[in-house]
């Protein structure tokens, strides 16, 4: 009894999920569509103009400031530069005192 109303709706519901993927479809292919329009003419300008991207030069900053935290680093003006560096050895430190006038005081 209930027969031509499960089908109407059925086939309803089937188009409303067509229809809804459709839409979906088109936007994500709309969005793509601006996004790539919008990296081709800031590479356009970039190339025009021949100013690096802000974006990219603060990353390089960010890396090259970050560089020193890395293990294995040396700077520039690290013992590389220094002409006797193979003689450079690292040593802890410590305290030095000095003994003045029979009582003992920090040297700083």
């Amino acid at each position: 009894m209930n027969l031509l109303p499960d089908l109407v709706s059925g086939i309803l519901r089937g188009v409303v999920k067509v229809v809804l993927l459709a839409l979906t479809a088109v936007f994500v292919v709309g969005v793509l569509c601006v996004g790539l329009a919008l990296v081709v003419v800031l590479v356009l300008r970039f190339l025009l103009t021949g100013r690096k991207p802000a974006v990219f030069t603060a990353f390089t900053r960010f890396n090259q400031a970050a560089q020193q935290f890395r293990p294995g680093f040396r700077s520039a003006n690290a013992g590389a530069t220094h002409p006797g560096s193979a003689d450079i050895v690292d040593v802890e430190a410590h305290e030095v005192r000095a003994v003045l006038n029979g009582s003992s005081k920090t040297v700083d």
